[in-house]
């Protein structure tokens, strides 16, 4: 696992440049440099990459029907209720940059999940808001308690044969059954760590952090292609590369929209090469 900076500040430089224009190359370089980071993270691939294409997919569909705007007409329909059957070009390519923004925001974001120590990352979040940093921390460290828990008392439920029935509602009268004594059980574990915690000084000072171990070369790396994204995202903001789809688009092809969707692919190579998972 990574230290957590050099992965944020790639997946947010990705999205920021994602977001901070509408020209479709760089966006599409965006995408293409979010896939490349989520195929550096270690395994599963699959679940978040399917979510991603089909949620932009579903974006990229929906927006010609839902949106009333653009001067080159491809299909003149009916209007009806919220729908409106006029599908134009802009609107493609609207819904094309809007889907690509959705699933570049998903991949980058499940990328530094799954690349970022989760310890670390609770660390550095802890500087900035400790007592949320914990309550999080603590959160995502009892889910698979409880998950246990349930799946013992499930497991107690059936030996006393209350388990044979099937079906839906079978589960869901099991899983009503199982609420309260997974919320009791779930409050005596929070006094416990509370009386831990109080009793090993929390509170009572100012808190101890462990020394964060040094980054590798490869970090390093990652660190500087975060930074460079960042300060092209926060250029693309001020107007670098000014573009407009509504009421007419601009041209697709301009030297600066490709010089800047090349530095955004070869940053994404550099960064997802430098933070790739090795087993």
């Amino acid at each position: 696992m990574r230290a957590p900076l050099p992965p944020l500040l790639i997946a947010v430089a990705l999205i920021v440049v994602a977001l901070a224009t509408s020209q479709p190359l760089i966006v599409g370089a965006a995408f293409i440099g979010a896939l490349l980071l989520h195929h550096a993270a270690p395994p599963p691939h699959r679940l978040m990459l399917r979510v991603a294409l089909v949620s932009g997919l579903f974006l990229f569909l929906l927006n010609p029907f839902v949106a009333v705007e653009g001067d080159h007409v491809l299909f003149s329909g009916p209007h009806f209720l919220l729908f409106d059957f006029e599908v134009t070009s802009e609107e493609l390519l609207y819904g094309l940059v809007a889907g690509m923004r959705l699933a570049t925001a998903i991949l980058a974001t499940s990328a530094f999940l799954r690349l970022a120590d989760p310890d670390r990352t609770q660390a550095l979040a802890s500087r900035i808001v400790p007592r949320s940093a914990l309550t999080v921390a603590l959160s995502a460290r009892l889910a698979p308690t409880l998950r246990r828990d349930a799946a013992g008392l499930r497991e107690a439920l059936r030996l006393r044969g209350s388990g044979p029935e099937r079906g839906r509602r079978a589960a869901i009268r099991q899983g009503a059954v199982l609420i309260e004594p997974l919320v009791a059980s779930s409050l005596e574990r929070g006094v416990d760590i509370s009386e831990a915690m109080v009793a090993r000084g929390y509170g009572a000072g100012t808190m101890t952090r462990l020394p964060e171990p040094p980054y590798t070369g490869d970090e390093r790396l990652g660190l500087l292609v975060g930074i460079v994204g960042c300060l092209l995202g926060i250029a693309l903001i001020a107007g670098l590369v000014p573009y407009a789809i509504y009421p007419l688009a601009d041209p697709l092809l301009s030297t600066t929209a490709l010089i800047v969707a090349g530095a955004v692919l070869v940053l994404s190579i550099l960064g997802a090469g430098a933070l790739r998972w090795r087993a």
